[in-house]
């Protein structure tokens, strides 16, 4: 695992631009970062129960062809996110490292496929890094790792009231 330098109370990275290529030894010893036959042989390897190759995508900071690659494994593995419709109380954890992430009660139903939460289940189970600019979004984005592995969770969106989050403490 690549350790980096964050400070801030829920650890919070330099922000930036997202990484356009790879440039460090995590985001280079991305399989992502492969030729297409190579990478996509590995991918073939990839199921619920073999994830290894997932794992191998996600780098830090994420880089727009690992971004990709994950979104497709992704939906490869669950065809069409199989934790979108789950409402079961309980805990998410990181699929990795198994770090407690969030907590079911605070999830909401989001724009997108993937699941929406509102905060992680405690200050230190995230690493935040602000991206700007981010596709062409006008409000705040964070990439999100799991602090304990770095795996690469997704991106938090500042926008949650203007696409329907009325909780109290809706924000991303």
């Amino acid at each position: 695992v690549t350790r980096i330098s964050c400070t801030g109370g829920m650890e919070t990275c330099q922000p930036g631009p997202p990484a356009r290529v790879a440039t460090n030894d995590s985001q280079l010893s991305s399989i992502a970062e492969l030729p297409k036959g190579r990478k996509y042989a590995i991918y073939e390897d990839l199921s619920e129960d073999y994830l290894e190759p997932y794992f191998n995508v996600s780098c830090f900071p994420i880089t727009v062809r690992a971004e990709d690659d994950m979104e497709l494994l992704s939906d490869i593995v669950n065809w069409g996110e199989k934790y979108l419709h789950h409402w079961e109380n309980g805990t998410y954890f990181c699929s990795r490292c198994a770090n407690p992430l969030y907590s079911s009660d605070d999830k909401y139903k989001g724009p997108c496929i993937w699941p929406s939460f509102r905060k992680p289940i405690n200050e230190t189970a995230l690493l935040e890094r602000v991206v700007f600019p981010y596709n062409k979004y006008t409000v705040t984005v964070k990439e999100v790792y799991c602090q304990k592995c770095l795996l690469f969770v997704g991106h938090q969106f500042e926008d949650a009231i203007a696409k329907g989050d009325t909780h109290p403490d809706a924000r991303w």
